[in-house]
């Protein structure tokens, strides 16, 4: 899928589309962090870059991390 073909409501509706993919993703951060501090968005996407982890769902929750952190959305509420 290429990020032009993405459309907003595909973005918006990540968790609910693909809930057990992020679901994954928390419990590693959560292992990681030791329940130290809540998960942030960046933090997600830093556990995908440095992970290398290269498919389609991989870099459409970027843009769903992304685009909550442009609207002001610091930590992940899930």
């Amino acid at each position: 899928m290429n990020y032009n073909t993405i459309n907003l409501k595909e973005i918006k509706d990540f968790p609910n589309n693909h809930p057990y993919f992020l679901r994954r993703i928390i419990i590693k951060l959560n292992d990681i962090i030791n329940g130290k501090r809540r998960i942030m968005y960046s933090d997600i996407i830093n556990l995908v870059v440095r992970e290398g982890i290269k498919d389609e769902l991989s870099k459409q929750l970027i843009l769903w991390c992304n685009y909550k952190m442009k609207f002001g959305e610091i930590f992940v509420e899930f």
